[in-house]
């Protein structure tokens, strides 16, 4: 696992049902931060392993040689791998540790996997491909939740067929159910964005890279300033320093300046800013993992949603039914279709209540979870009753 905040936001459906299997003993490596004692409240034994996030020839290799080390002392017999690097890493490490099964879980590639214009970025993507393949080769099974990612290792030889599970991705349906926001937290959420009554808030979470839309949303804002001046816009997005494809702060703060539009940086609570947001935004031109979760969360929320025509996040909206559709880099697009769901044409309350119902139907972790590890070969128990 990378850090603490993933394994609390992304993976705790995984642990739980991990946990399921008779005699077993989870363990969790990653790197904690403020989060080690919520993770070891799910019953497991965490162990810190900093991770560099970028590339790092001698941090990378110190990285995989903590993996060894503590894969030995545990005496591991079953590794599942989440993200790139531990995925990468942690097959590798499990290979030389001498486990017995190892499985990576694909939750999205990532703009290291699209196609660079520089020789260096070439010549990265090609190392984390071979890379990819070593770690499918020391692997038993492979999990995806992005249709276009599992094509693409199969094309390319990385992984055989039947190694390779598909699911869609997932979520707690029931922790996020909205009802469970109680006054106090959302009146919290409405003065932190700098609402009053008779404005309707149009909310995007992402990371602050510009693949994942930030421009289109900052321009959308703008373009709606004098048209629609009862829309604010909240931007939830941490800074991203070290990232080549990052978002200056100065860039947002001008637009706070000059329009509707908000940027709140990172948040705890985005389920109360959910709760009282109208419209969800994702206008992504980024690598996800076929079902991002700032669509899927607000979509268990019952929200409206608009997300871009990229084949890596279109799976969340039916065109019409719960949202819209708009094509990537296209901020006039994303704006006409922000100013259709406000109007007179849309209901936005039906397009919240399919949301809602698609969720639950098609998304729900308690259903997918303990079926994708399952078809992995892991002999886990069904959690459809049971809720972290």
């Amino acid at each position: 696992m990378p850090d603490g905040l993933s394994v609390m936001l992304f993976a705790k459906g995984i642990i739980k049902s991990l946990r399921t299997i008779p005699n077993a003993k989870v363990f969790v490596y990653c790197d904690p931060g403020e989060y080690a004692q919520s993770i070891a409240a799910l019953g497991v034994d965490c162990v810190s392993i900093p991770m560099y996030r970028w590339f790092s020839f001698a941090a990378d290799l110190k990285y995989l040689n903590c993996l060894y080390r503590v894969m030995r002392r545990n005496q591991i017999d079953v590794v599942f791998n989440f993200s790139t690097k531990p995925n990468i890493f942690g097959s590798l490490a499990a290979k030389f540790a001498g486990v017995a099964e190892n499985y990576c879980h694909v939750v999205g590639l990532g703009s290291g996997f699209e196609s660079p214009k520089n020789p260096v970025g070439r010549l990265l993507r090609r190392i984390f491909i071979e890379l990819y393949r070593v770690a499918c080769g020391c692997s038993r099974k492979v999990w995806f939740t992005n249709i276009e990612d599992h094509r693409f290792f199969i094309d390319r030889n990385l992984i055989p067929k039947h190694k390779a599970v598909l699911t869609r991705n997932y979520l707690d349906t029931a922790e996020y159910a909205i009802e469970l926001v109680d006054e106090k937290r959302r009146e919290k959420s409405r003065e932190l964005c700098g609402v009053i009554p008779g404005e309707s808030i149009v909310i995007m979470v992402a990371r602050m890279i510009w693949q994942k839309g930030v421009r289109e949303f900052a321009e959308a804002a703008t373009l709606l300033k004098d048209s629609n001046p009862n829309l604010k816009f909240v931007l939830v997005a941490p800074l991203e320093p070290g990232n080549k494809d990052a978002v200056p702060e100065s860039y947002v703060r001008e637009i706070e300046a000059n329009a509707n539009f908000i940027w709140l940086g990172f948040q705890r609570d985005v389920k109360a800013l959910y709760a009282v947001s109208d419209l969800a935004v994702l206008p992504t031109y980024y690598r996800e993992g076929g079902y991002p979760r700032a669509l899927l969360e607000p979509m268990a929320m019952g929200k409206p949603l608009i997300a871009t025509t990229s084949e890596h996040c279109r799976a969340t909206v039916e065109q019409g039914r719960n949202g819209f559709l708009v094509p990537i880099k296209d901020s006039k697009a994303l704006a006409e279709a922000i100013k259709l769901v406000f109007s007179k044409e849309t209901d936005r309350g039906e397009f919240g209540r399919f949301s809602l119902l698609k969720a639950a139907q098609e998304f729900d972790e308690a259903k997918i979870i303990p079926e994708a590890l399952r078809l992995l070969g892991l002999p886990v128990e069904d959690l459809l009753h049971e809720r972290i």
